[in-house]
């Protein structure tokens, strides 16, 4: 039998919306890379030491959002994830962590958001049209105890550097830090200690444990 007009018009409604809700699904999937380093996280996402790898490859997961994050804690500790709701290159500062945002496939690696500056130094830019915005050469490397003339550094508008220590392995993390510390502060937990300095190259102390 023939399909009546009210028939023929329900089923192609019914493909129409599968498809569209096909498109929706199929555009708003992201992989992300989805670890951390931080052995006392709960379970999620998954603790994986080599999280803090600045090219980190690892584990990555599909997730239904819009994007990717990494948040960078200023104890040296990293975390990979989705995210949703935030353009590229959109930051956000948090107490105790910086979080960088991108909107492709694999984008949270190959970065400690490098790019985010900030908000107090964003201020200072912005009302002084005369002072250029200071800068920080800080070393940035992962599992260097000691520095030489082939360690990496960085140039940006760091408040601080940062020279983080992991207890249980000793691997030492050396980076800027976009947070203001006293010069010579050291702050310790159960996992890390952690101290800074407000000189370029400051943080090049060779670590033996």
């Amino acid at each position: 039998s023939t399909l009546s007009t009210m028939d023929l018009y329900g089923v192609l409604r019914f493909i129409t919306v599968v498809l569209v809700l096909t498109v929706v699904q199929f555009t708003t999937a992201k992989i992300c890379y989805e670890c951390t380093d931080e052995p006392n996280n709960g379970g999620f996402p998954p603790y994986d030491a080599e999280c803090a790898q600045y090219d980190y490859r690892g584990h990555s997961n599909t997730w239904h959002t819009d994007g990717c994050s990494i948040k960078v804690y200023d104890t040296g500790y990293i975390t990979r994830l989705y995210s949703d709701g935030y353009e590229d290159g959109d930051c956000v500062y948090g107490s105790g962590y910086t979080e960088c945002f991108c909107t492709s496939n694999y984008c949270n690696t190959d970065s400690f958001c490098d790019d985010c500056t900030d908000l107090t130094t964003e201020n200072t830019t912005t009302t002084s049209s005369t002072t250029s915005p200071a800068t920080l050469t800080c070393y940035e490397c992962i599992n260097c105890g000691h520095i030489d003339d082939a360690t990496p550094v960085i140039v940006g508008e760091y408040m601080s550097c940062v020279t983080t220590i992991l207890l249980e392995s000793a691997e030492v993390i050396r980076g800027g830090s976009s947070k203001e510390h006293s010069d010579g502060e050291c702050s310790q937990n159960t996992a890390t200690l952690s101290c800074w300095c407000s000189e370029d190259l400051c943080n090049g102390n060779t670590i033996e444990l």
